[in-house]
């Protein structure tokens, strides 16, 4: 058998890339051109819900391991881009890149322990990463070069940056972040990067016996998912302005992640912003005709619904209904679609 490239250099490959770079720079250009100040600001929640899902998605949908920590790592990304602005006359730019390492690094030290043990898999895995959020958010809490308790002022640090100059500036980083993210999410479809971890959501005892590096593979991809998720964090610092611990290290971060990318379908790469995008619209409209709590029991009810009538997620009834004679998630290579 011929042995299979990293990468699939077929045609469906590139059409989706070209389409993903192609939607980026119209709503790039369009949406702050055409769109009032609601719409972008709208716009700009939305394409952050749909990075969040999507980095997550990227480690814990393709691996089955389950991660509680995700907000933790975005989080991280708003603190790194505060402290940076704050502290330092550096950029924009270079703040952004300091919160995707800086997040990346704790999902790499996190990973390199986690991970050495086989123990910590499946709950025992969600429980360690849920437990993260308190020890970060004690550090942040308690170091003065971060927060120290006191919060801080982002947006008077950005005046004379050029994402400083309203919210339309900062959604233009937050599409291309969202590309990023469709793009590395599309990378695990179609590369033996995907298929190994794919193959270790399925059963990880059988793939190790194969010689997949199911460790490297792991702690890898976690620090990748972590990474992105800290990038997002940047304009989220600065849309914010002002950025507290009690805020930004939210439970509600992690659950909406997570309930976007099961109503989406973690097995298809899209699914998550599929999942992203009916929330995000229908916690919209909720919120235009009641109260905050009538909008989560709505969204509740919505994912239970979901769950029961399509156990694949939204795009697994979009497959279902292009490809009525086929059945599953992918086909004879193992490749997610």
């Amino acid at each position: 058998m011929r042995p299979r490239a990293w990468i699939e250099p077929d045609a469906p490959l590139l059409r989706r890339v070209a389409g993903i770079v192609v939607v980026a720079a119209l709503a790039a250009v369009l949406v702050p051109v055409l769109g009032s100040n609601y719409i972008v600001t709208f716009s700009f929640q939305f394409v952050v819900w749909v990075a969040l899902a999507l980095s997550w998605n990227v480690f814990s949908g393709n691996a089955g391991y389950p991660s509680f920590g995700h907000g933790v790592f975005f989080g991280v990304g708003i603190y790194a881009t505060a402290a940076v602005l704050e502290h330092t006359d550096a950029g924009f730019l270079v703040a952004m890149l300091v919160a995707g390492l800086a997040a990346g690094g704790v999902a790499l030290v996190v990973g390199l322990g986690v991970f050495a043990s086989p123990r910590f898999k499946g709950d025992l895995f969600g429980l360690v990463t849920l437990a993260l959020a308190f020890v970060v958010t004690t550090v942040v809490s308690n170091v003065a070069f971060l927060d120290g308790g006191t919060g801080v002022f982002v947006r008077e640090h950005t005046r004379g940056l050029w994402v400083g100059g309203g919210i339309r500036h900062v959604f233009v980083v937050g599409v291309a972040l969202a590309a990023l993210a469709a793009l590395v999410a599309l990378a695990t479809s179609r590369t033996r990067w995907g298929t190994a971890l794919r193959s270790i959501r399925d059963e990880e005892a059988v793939a190790e016996s194969l010689g997949v590096p199911t460790y490297r593979y792991k702690v890898l991809t976690f620090a990748v998912s972590g990474a992105l998720g800290g990038l997002i964090g940047a304009p989220q610092a600065v849309y914010l302005g002002y950025v507290e611990v009690g805020a930004v290290f939210a439970l509600n971060v992690p659950l909406f992640v997570i309930m976007m990318t099961i109503l989406g379908g973690s097995a298809r790469w899209w699914g998550p912003a599929i999942g992203a995008a009916a929330v995000v619209v229908l916690r919209e409209v909720l919120l235009g005709i009641g109260s905050p709590e009538l909008s989560q029991i709505v969204i509740g009810v919505f994912l239970v619904v979901v769950i029961a009538v399509l156990p694949q997620g939204i795009s697994g009834a979009f497959d279902r209904l292009r490809q009525p004679g086929r059945s599953g998630v992918r086909g004879a290579s193992g490749v997610s679609r």
